[in-house]
């Protein structure tokens, strides 16, 4: 083996690693976005005026998929964002929806109802924007990965994969 291989092997093995360290720091950031954001979302729906919630949620989980494309170095517009959290939150189906409308009916009971009603839109905000988050930190591997194109993103491709995402998140967080 010459000298040239020996160090293009070293470079090599050294840019792998670089590369490696990067994607494991956005991972970790991507995450610490998410958590944070499961906080927000929570709080908001804690909010007790009834059905004041929902648009606040979508905006905040919208400032997530912004933050997590911040990370990853991805380029979609808010607009795009908005519409994809309201494609994934359609597919968390009639359970989540029923739960929020429980949840919003029972703050307009004083008190009580306002004290539950809280307590289980917040708990769903939460559940809702962790699978969500985690979803698309999966969808941002994928675009960095080369398996998914941006463009992608906010085609029927793209929606089609955070959808799946969405629902395999949304399933293994209800069983932790």
């Amino acid at each position: 083996m010459n000298e040239n291989t020996t160090t293009n092997n070293y470079e090599d093995d050294l840019f792998a690693d670089l590369q490696g360290y990067e994607y494991k720091e956005m991972l970790e950031k991507a995450d610490n976005i998410v958590l944070g954001f499961v906080a927000s979302t929570g709080a908001t729906g804690a909010i007790p005026v009834p059905f004041m919630d929902a648009p606040l949620i979508i905006a905040q989980q919208v400032a997530m998929m912004a933050s997590i494309n911040a990370v990853f170095k991805i380029d979609v517009s808010k607009d795009a964002l908005k519409s994809l959290a309201i494609a994934v939150i359609a597919v968390g189906g009639a359970t989540l929806l029923g739960r929020t409308i429980v949840a919003n009916l029972l703050k307009f009971i004083p008190i009580k109802g306002s004290i539950a009603g809280g307590a289980i839109s917040a708990a769903t905000a939460g559940l809702i924007t962790l699978a969500m988050g985690k979803a698309y930190i999966e969808i941002c591997k994928l675009i960095k990965m080369g398996k998914l194109n941006v463009e992608d993103l906010t085609n029927k491709t793209g929606t089609d994969a955070l959808k799946a995402a969405f629902k395999e998140q949304l399933h293994k967080n209800k069983n932790n």
